[in-house]
């Protein structure tokens, strides 16, 4: 029976400003998702069977990875849809392929009974089925045979039904390195050695390339075909701005389309953000967007990526590269690795290293050459405010006008900085602090 609801008016934005959240209109990603799935139809033999997206928050890994796996489903794969995020992904993956096997009646595996059962949640997409399950596992049979056994008898069981099986690991720079050993070895062996059917794709954020992609009994993920996400060009913007507008009954004048599509600067994450602050200031599609409710529309979305996207890589940084960086956005966001090296008294070879750490991070760019330029993940102006520098660069003694005792960070206290593998992160808290170490 339909009432009135006491909570409020459910959304009608076609637009999904979420982090992971699969948008109406995908704009931008056609060339890497044809790429990969030519890869994946290929077979074990072709290098891109095993590949690793990577990407700076908001820059649609995530979705990109849930397209592809959608697209696998509906080709028939078992497609074992994990996370690295939390410890225990060798346990989630073995989950995921006792509950394949409960699922698929035509896969004919037989296991031996479980002595001792528990629950746990997995994600696993199996034709219509997909989403979060609880399923009931056996520790003792993880035990006895191994993730190695599980996935071979899960990939020889779905190559005699003629079909593949794709296993794909977001949050990969958050794996457990010892979890990751393990499960690069078994991939390792099943996939490239054996020539089983079992595909990988993995996602996670550019410092894999400094961490996982350069850990020696990580060969296997050294292996996998790299993609960087790229940005999403102006008229792709304009294509995934205007399309869910359209489609949703409403409509933007052709200035603030445009401006719209050029405050997006390439990222997925801003431009659903724009869009859907845009449609709710609106109205809806009972009013037409124009300039005046994008340019609100795109002042929240600066804001709203500096919170979710700007401030978290900020604090994924050493102290000295955020000196570094101070350097940089203190002569203007662009300078010669000369200015660098006087600035901050490095030798040319620690300084050129450096730096290409941080181009490779996606923290600056070479526009020509012996020249960085800050990119759009961490701008200028946050920089500056963050390490509490006047405008010419001089260390500044007072404190910005909105830094008080709410706010620790602004204080410039020296932090802890001790390395937590797990997580793959530096501790923020202050130099001799009680308890634990934690990260953002």
């Amino acid at each position: 029976m339909d009432h009135e609801s006491f909570l409020g008016t459910p959304s009608t934005s076609p637009f999904s400003p979420h982090f992971g959240k699969s948008p109406l209109s995908m704009v931008g990603r056609d060339s890497i998702l044809s790429d990969l799935g030519d890869g994946l139809v290929s077979g074990p033999n072709d290098k891109r069977y095993t590949s690793i997206l990577m990407g700076v928050r908001g820059s649609g890994k995530t979705v990109t990875l849930n397209e592809l796996e959608d697209r696998a489903v509906r080709d028939g794969w078992i497609v074992l849809s994990m996370d690295a995020s939390t410890a225990g992904l060798l346990e989630r993956i073995v989950g995921a392929v006792e509950h394949a096997a409960k699922t698929v009646e035509s896969l004919n595996m037989n296991h031996a009974q479980m002595s001792r059962s528990v629950e746990k949640s997995i994600g696993i997409k199996l034709g219509p089925v997909t989403g979060k399950l609880r399923a009931t596992e056996s520790r003792d049979l993880h035990i006895r045979m191994g993730i190695w056994g599980h996935l071979t008898n899960l990939v020889d069981a779905a190559h005699s039904n003629g079909t593949s099986v794709l296993l794909s690991v977001d949050e990969l720079h958050s794996i457990d390195r010892a979890e990751g050993r393990r499960l690069a070895n078994d991939l390792q062996h099943i996939t490239r050695r054996s020539d089983k059917p079992l595909a990988f794709v993995g996602a996670g954020l550019p410092g894999i390339k400094h961490t996982l992609l350069r850990d020696r009994k990580l060969a296997f993920f050294q292996r996998c075909e790299p993609y960087d996400m790229p940005p999403v060009s102006s008229n792709d913007a304009r294509i995934g701005l205007s399309n869910p507008i359209r489609s949703a009954g409403g409509s933007i004048t052709p200035d603030a389309l445009q401006a719209a599509a050029d405050a997006v600067d390439g990222s997925p994450y801003k431009l659903q953000v724009i869009g859907d602050t845009a449609w709710r200031i609106a109205g809806g599609a009972s009013n037409e967007i124009d300039i005046w409710v994008v340019a609100r529309a795109i002042d929240a979305a600066q804001k709203e990526a500096a919170a979710k996207i700007s401030m978290p890589a900020w604090y994924d940084l050493s102290e000295s590269d955020q000196e570094l960086l101070g350097i940089v956005a203190s002569k203007g966001g662009l300078v010669t690795l000369q200015v660098i090296q006087l600035a901050a008294s490095l030798s040319n070879t620690a300084a050129t290293n450096t730096l290409k750490r941080l181009t490779d991070l996606c923290y600056v760019t070479r526009p020509y050459r012996g020249a960085y330029q800050l990119t759009d993940l961490v701008p200028p102006g946050l920089i500056l405010e963050e390490l509490g520098w006047r405008k010419e660069g001089k260390p500044n003694a007072v404190l910005p006008p909105n830094a008080g005792s709410h706010n620790p960070r602004r204080a410039l206290k020296p932090k802890c900085r001790k390395f937590m593998p797990r997580s793959n992160s530096y501790c923020v808290l202050p130099n001799g602090h009680a308890g634990g170490c934690r990260s953002r």
